[in-house]
């Protein structure tokens, strides 16, 4: 008998041809901004290094991903079938696909399921060229099923906070995204110690926050300047999240 896997309320896919994008850092941050907020959500990891897996079997051996995050991950290697696997997945509001970077069946199947796809762009013109194609991609996808355009957007990734106000790379890249009509959301993504440390199996940026609240040795002060540093990587989610939010309501 085949199961029907429940449909999430929402489904994104966070996808990229450009290696080194920052894509499953950004799929594990939103996925644990999901989480924060009360909504089941569960991470499908179709890259075939498994990161994404990866650093949610690390962070629970650790100890560092609870049930209140409300969050999890499950892997489907490119001989499984994506339906049978997410019949047998947890229930959840929200699922977002970490998906390989090329253009391959599944990276296909993914962007014929969901309501969105999110397109990290790093400081190269290969990135927002990659950009281009996935654009390219789901307009192809969206003639061949007469049906509208999945929306989808590029954003700034891992990007050096002095790099902001002086590298050419911006405005070329930015050039670029605009000739092939990839829109481009305002948040940026700067890069952080903290996201380093999340991707590496360290929980989520709010397993950051539980353990500054929880450790009685820091000074007052120290805690608090730990937490703001914190609470600026969440900002730049949380603006990742509204954004995506309007890009759907659209």
């Amino acid at each position: 008998m085949t199961i029907t896997p429940k449909q999430p309320a929402v489904s994104l896919a966070l996808s990229t041809f450009k290696g080194g994008a920052g894509k499953t850092a950004l799929s594990i941050n939103l996925g644990a901004e999901f989480g924060s907020q009360g909504n089941k959500t569960l991470i499908i990891d179709c890259d075939l290094q498994q990161s994404s897996y990866r650093w949610y079997m690390t962070s629970k051996a650790r100890k560092l991903i609870t049930d209140t995050d409300n969050l999890e991950v499950v892997s489907v290697s490119p001989e499984q079938n994506l339906q049978d696997c997410l019949a047998l997945a947890p229930p959840a509001d929200i699922h977002i696909y970490d998906v390989s970077g090329y253009a391959h069946d599944r990276a296909v199947e993914v962007f014929k399921r969901v309501h969105a796809v999110v397109i990290p762009v790093i400081l190269e013109p290969t990135s927002a060229t990659q950009a281009i194609n996935i654009s390219r991609l789901l307009n192809e996808i969206a003639v061949s099923r007469g049906a509208p355009v999945t929306p989808h957007a590029a954003i700034w990734n891992h990007v050096d906070h002095i790099a902001l106000r002086s590298n050419r790379a911006i405005p070329e890249v930015t050039k670029i995204l605009s000739s092939g009509n990839v829109p481009l959301f305002e948040t940026v993504i700067r890069k952080t110690n903290h996201f380093s440390d999340v991707v590496a199996g360290f929980g989520t940026l709010y397993t950051k926050l539980r353990a500054i609240d929880a450790n009685a040795n820091m000074a007052p002060s120290a805690k608090r300047r730990a937490r703001e540093s914190v609470l600026d990587a969440i900002d730049q989610i949380k603006g990742l999240n509204n954004e995506f939010i309007s890009l759907i309501g659209a």
